[in-house]
């Protein structure tokens, strides 16, 4: 049993053939440094190429790697279905090969959006049987069985997550994507009543590193509902969701820039807290991946490194939860306040001696 501390990966560019390997390399290097070892590929990117692999598999860092099928329906024709085949069948048989692949997964988010989203009262109920027919023959017919054949010894998963996070079943089957801490809005310590058993998404917002903003933002619109910082923010409440953490465990910032900055200390402070509280859970949570480590583009969004390569503040912090033994507290208790050490070492002896090393 190894517990995974990571992250999730989204494509490195809007246009992929920008992306050289030296940024693939950054940006992995950048999770080995921060003490991670899984990092997972979501399903509404690309399937990337065996550079990314390479560089897994040498720094050591586990990959839950998504088919790209993502936050929508899929046709079930046999053409659609013949398609299908043949691109997995490329994937499967291209990364099968890598020590670093860990799991495939068959989808992003498409169980979550039928039974959570609303699709369903789209359709009339012949529709309905033919569309669920078509997601049982994708993810639990066609993928399932082209990794038996290809891939035998990996594990495969028809979906992610098994649960929306409004189930209680969310917390206690298969893995989890916690969206109440962000879209609901709601406070950090929401954290400590909802770890799944393999935190697979959650996350916060911040605003990227100053000199990136300045870089897309002319001087006249440095202001925070400037038309020039909406078109780079990922979220329509964005700005009011941020503001809302801000002030609940901080403080009003005096100007754009203290805006920025605090934004990503309240993103590091808010993630920061889920990464203990499920590393406190182990070994009924045996996972926490947060979303994201990366940009496609210079925005603001729920990443810990900037498009251009500038870590925030929460991939600083990253890497302190990361480490391999932490101390950690509870919540405050009437008797007490409960502290504990998780470790991810072996022995008493290991543990001891990396925390006399971190004394001195």
């Amino acid at each position: 049993p190894v517990f995974m501390k990571g992250v999730n990966w989204i494509p490195a560019d809007f246009f992929p053939t920008r992306i050289k390997d030296d940024k693939y390399r950054y940006l992995l290097e950048s999770c080995k440094n921060a003490n991670m070892n899984m990092i997972r590929v979501w399903g509404g990117g690309i399937y990337e190429p065996d550079v990314f692999y390479d560089i897994c598999d040498e720094l050591g860092i586990l990959v839950w790697q998504d088919f790209m099928y993502a936050c929508a329906l899929y046709p079930g024709d046999s053409l659609f279905m013949r398609n299908a085949e043949i691109e997995a069948k490329e994937q499967v048989k291209r990364l099968r090969n890598h020590p670093s692949l860990a799991l495939w997964c068959g989808n992003n988010e498409v169980k979550n959006g039928w039974d959570d989203w609303g699709w369903k009262g789209q359709y009339k109920p012949n529709q309905l049987a033919e569309i669920e027919g078509n997601m049982h023959k994708l993810f639990d017919d066609l993928l399932p069985n082209v990794v038996k054949e290809w891939s035998s010894e990996t594990p495969y998963i028809s979906t992610s997550p098994l649960w929306g996070w409004g189930h209680d079943e969310s917390c206690t089957e298969g893995d989890a994507h916690y969206w109440g801490v962000w879209w609901g809005e709601l406070p950090f310590e929401m954290w400590e009543e909802k770890t799944g058993r393999f935190m697979a998404e959650y996350g916060f917002q911040s605003y990227p590193e100053w000199n990136t903003i300045t870089s897309y933002a002319p001087e006249n619109e440095l202001i925070v509902n400037s038309a020039s910082l909406k078109n780079h923010q990922k979220h329509s409440r964005g700005v009011q969701i941020i503001n809302k953490a801000m002030l609940r465990y901080f403080s009003e910032p005096k100007d754009l820039k203290e805006y920025v900055y605090y934004s990503q200390l309240a993103q590091a402070y808010g993630v920061g807290w889920a990464i203990e509280t499920h590393r406190r859970q182990l070994p009924h949570c045996m996972g926490t991946l947060f979303w994201q480590l990366n940009d496609c583009w210079p925005v603001a969004s729920w990443s810990s490194i900037d498009y251009y390569g500038r870590w925030k503040a929460l991939q600083y912090e990253a890497k302190r939860k990361y480490e391999p033994v932490i101390i950690t507290t509870k919540p405050l208790q009437k008797e007490g306040l409960p502290i504990c050490i998780v470790s991810d070492l072996l022995s008493i002896s290991m543990i001891t001696s990396f925390i006399s090393g971190k004394i001195s």
